[in-house]
């Protein structure tokens, strides 16, 4: 394995408890991340809160259950543009502070070409094929944090001493700080915190940026037989950014000494995974829908940095580059919808309801096959893994959402609410990701055009500590805000 993973597996193969803890929480979260998806994806789609599951008639079905492409009756292009705009409120040691992002991106551009059969003039046959073909955004990480705290005895150089004192230097953290004459070594060469005796009158704070997404690019076939089943099949080729970049500083208030740690983290690859759903019509009011995902097989390689500074001069670690491989959850989605009138109706609507399971159990880095590095690699491997599964619990998610159609306008409205995914252990009772959804849009359809609007905003909270030896959290609420346009065209 590349140098990243080694250095961290000999840490873990060595016992060190404080590297080792903080290093499975980051990669546990980070792979928990690129695994949770989010509500993205075309204007109709997110105006319903994401609750299309039995209904169908929209691109984001490809990534979602493709049976619902088979209510394609004619072939359409479409684009949808994003503005997403977050909020981080953050609460350290008494001290409120806050900090937004605000990104444009594409939320996808698909085509659907609807193909209808001789045979689909008989009341038992095949109606319609359709083939689809575009790029969904399934995720974005989009966020800003900062957060800062009133005085502590606390210092991140404690750790790296006590673990240099035990295991060596870390190219990433203690060697820079001690090039840098933050950390020191006495008489017999232990190691000690040059920041001692100034600790209780420190200042610590955090400036987080991070950014990227998942946008999945999906080809698509499905069919209609006898406006009765649908059904359908996606083959989802999704392509991962993201990066992270963290300014930590500490700051002796007595003497105005200054300690900074930033680390920059990138992280970039594909994976390819499969979905196949189907959904029936028993009545002309009622639908059922079923869909499975199968697990992402990703293959992703990453750049890591650090540098520590004195507030003078800063040394830099240079970039590490790595990678691994590593499969997110399955999914299963069951979905029941009932509807009122249709295209030609004056009047029509819709509601649809949507349960979703997520193995997240099934998140784990893959094994290699390389002789040399083996050993640490599959130390570090089976931790994570370990890690993953007693961390998280299944997730739940449940999604309701309806659309009112006056002629060519329509109204849509919806919310989605995600369960806490985290296990329940002494000291976590504040570690609660219940994340909530609420949603609503408009759109104007005709013959051979369409336009849809809709805004989403989504909250949540989230728990966490600096490090190990840190003895005060950081509460956060995280506020998302999406504006969404999509325009398309019928042929």
């Amino acid at each position: 394995m590349k140098r990243i993973f080694l250095c961290v597996a000999t840490l873990i193969i060595a016992g060190s408890l404080h590297a080792q803890g903080e290093f499975l929480e980051s990669t546990t979260k980070d792979l928990f991340n690129f695994s949770r998806l989010g509500l993205n994806g075309t204007a109709s789609y997110v105006g319903r809160a994401g609750a299309i599951g039995a209904l169908g008639a929209d691109f984001t079905a490809a990534s979602y259950n493709p049976a619902g492409l088979g209510m394609y009756y004619s072939s359409a292009i479409s684009l949808t543009s994003v503005v997403d705009h977050s909020l981080t409120k953050s609460l350290f040691m008494g001290r409120e502070t806050d900090d937004y992002r605000t990104t444009f991106n594409i939320g996808s551009f698909e085509a659907v070409f609807a193909i209808p059969t001789e045979q689909g003039k008989s009341e038992s046959s095949w109606r319609s094929f359709q083939f689809g073909i575009g790029m969904n955004r399934l995720r974005s990480f989009n966020n800003r944090q900062y957060v800062e705290g009133g005085v502590t005895p606390f210092s991140m150089l404690d750790i790296w001493v006590d673990d240099a004192n035990e295991y060596g230097l870390d190219p990433f953290t203690s060697r820079l700080a001690w090039e840098r004459w933050l950390i020191d070594t006495l008489t017999g060469g232990a190691y000690i915190n040059n920041f001692s005796g100034r600790s209780n009158q420190l200042r610590q704070s955090r400036h987080e940026i991070q950014s990227g997404g998942i946008n999945e690019m999906a080809i698509s076939f499905s069919g209609n037989y006898s406006d009765k089943f649908y059904m359908g099949l996606t083959l989802g080729v999704p392509f991962l950014s993201y990066y992270r970049s963290s300014a930590y500083r500490e700051v002796a208030e007595n003497t105005g000494d200054i300690f900074d740690f930033n680390e920059n983290y990138e992280a970039n690859g594909a994976g390819i995974n499969l979905k196949i759903g189907a959904i029936y019509r028993p009545i002309e009011m009622l639908r059922i829908g079923l869909a499975f995902h199968t697990p992402t097989y990703y293959d992703l390689k990453e750049v890591y940095e650090t540098s520590v500074s004195d507030g003078n001069n800063t040394t830099y670690s240079g970039d590490s580059e790595g990678g691994y491989d590593f499969c997110s959850p399955m999914k299963l989605i069951a979905s029941v919808a009932a509807t009122f009138g249709d295209q030609n109706s004056l009047v029509a609507g819709s509601v649809d309801f949507d349960y979703e399971f997520t193995n997240y159990h099934g998140t784990h880095i893959s094994p290699i096959n390389d002789d040399v590095t083996n050993m640490a690699y599959e130390t570090w491997r089976k931790s994570i893994n370990t890690n993953i599964k007693d961390t998280y619990n299944p997730g739940h998610t449940f999604r309701l959402g309806g659309s009112f159609n006056i002629r060519h306008w329509v109204l849509r409205a919806g919310i989605t609410y995600y369960n806490n995914p985290y296990k329940e252990y002494e000291g976590w009772e504040h570690k609660n990701l219940e994340t909530l959804s609420a949603a609503c849009g408009f759109g104007y359809r005709t013959k051979h055009f369409f336009i849809d609007f809709a805004y989403a905003h989504t909250v949540y909270q989230d728990y966490e500590y600096f490090n190990t030896y840190s003895t005060n959290a950081i509460n956060s609420d995280y506020y998302n805000n999406l504006f969404m346009t999509t325009i398309g065209f019928k042929f």
